[in-house]
């Protein structure tokens, strides 16, 4: 009776491990089809824009926003005061969500111009409260979308970026796979009985080798495919871009506990530009047009134009700017006042930017008259 006992404990563990390690290859061989060259390291963002919810209320610290698009979802804080009062913005891709975030990207790399140009719009909306006098504040919601009309490098559609380094991780991993379905199925094949007991032990010492070696080659494939995306963006980090935009603000309050008064304060249309200079410069330039309600007793319609400049100097990981922005009205009459600003970004993770300014407004000829800092921090949700 023990001996029964033994062999049917040794069979039914036996029993269980063969069926555990044949699910784990009919899920591997599922997923051989998949290229990692493909799934990896993406989505590659030359950088971490602020999102167009928070341009068009003018609390980024660049009013040149600089053009790009991410492919997740993303959070804005902005800090436009010398109050700790952050304000709060999300961001997201509706038609990259739905169509193309996908394990591989050959859906997305054999997809039509239009729906790859479709496939950057973005929808953001945020809030913000900004001091309006001595003790009053005024709070603001704007909602945006955002769509890339032009990028001279696309990462996702580089079907050359990952190709030698991907031929070759699969002519070795196909090897690899074939001896670990070999000694899968000489495992199989065993009878489950104590006879065989150490050809049992030498299949699956050599089988869980094999694993370990396919599991190795995937980790360093990744960390190939990594240094591959990361030189990329380094190499092309002032890439050009074209971007518009549209986007509405409203004003809301809070009379009581479970009351909102939301109002129109205006709307907005806008483009924003850029190109290269070298591998260090970074040209940026925006035209806006902005229609808005002035608070006053007869509410007017006023109509704005804003024009910017911005140079950018530096690296993908960090970079410093100046700019400056002039306003007219309709009648392209100038403002007697014009923006200065100098500040930078710091991106200091893949996921997370860090982006600092400080805004000197001048009245002509050159008379300051305020100087605002701002702050913001873009994190990726990924």
């Amino acid at each position: 009776m023990p001996a029964i006992s033994r062999v049917h404990s040794f069979t039914m563990k036996n029993l269980f491990l063969t069926l555990f390690l044949s699910l784990s290859g009919l899920v591997a061989s599922a997923q051989e089809g998949q290229p990692v060259a493909n799934g990896a390291s993406k989505p590659l963002e030359f950088q971490i824009p602020v999102s167009a919810a928070f341009d068009l209320l003018g609390v980024n610290p660049s009013t040149v926003m600089r053009p790009g698009n991410i492919r997740d979802f993303k959070v804005d804080w902005s800090f436009q005061s010398y109050r700790l009062r952050p304000n709060l913005a999300i961001q997201a891709q509706p038609v990259w969500e739905l169509f193309y975030n996908r394990p591989n990207l050959r859906k997305y790399q054999r997809a039509p111009k239009l729906m790859k140009m479709l496939s950057t719009l973005d929808i953001s909306a945020g809030t913000v409260e900004q001091q309006t006098g001595e003790n009053l504040f005024d709070r603001r919601l704007a909602i945006a979308g955002k769509m890339t009309l032009f990028r001279s490098k696309d990462p996702l559609d580089d079907e050359d970026l990952f190709r030698e380094s991907t031929e070759t991780y699969y002519q070795q991993r196909e090897r690899l796979l074939l001896d670990r379905n070999m000694w899968l199925d000489s495992l199989n094949r065993l009878p489950p009985v104590s006879e065989h007991l150490n050809q049992r032990d030498f299949i699956l010492t050599r089988l869980n080798g094999t694993e370990q070696l396919i599991e190795d080659m995937d980790k360093r494939q990744k960390t190939k495919i990594s240094e591959l995306s990361t030189l990329f963006v380094k190499q092309h980090w002032n890439a050009s871009f074209l971007d518009v935009a549209y986007g509405r603000a409203y004003t809301f309050a809070n009379p009581g506990l479970d009351s909102l008064k939301l109002s129109t304060d205006g709307w907005s249309v806008w483009a924003n530009g850029c190109f290269g200079i070298g591998r260090r410069f970074l040209i940026s330039g925006l035209i806006r047009y902005t229609a808005f309600t002035q608070r006053t007793r007869q509410n007017r319609l006023q109509q704005q134009l804003t024009a910017g400049l911005n140079i950018r100097y530096g690296s993908p990981k960090f970079n410093f700017f100046a700019e400056v922005i002039q306003q007219a009205n309709e009648k392209l009459t100038l403002s007697d006042q014009f923006t200065m600003a100098y500040g930078g970004d710091w991106r200091f993770s893949r996921n997370v930017m860090l982006s600092y300014a400080v805004r000197t407004i001048y009245n002509r000829p050159v008379v300051l008259k305020n100087l605002v800092p701002v702050v913001s921090i873009s994190c990726m949700m990924r």
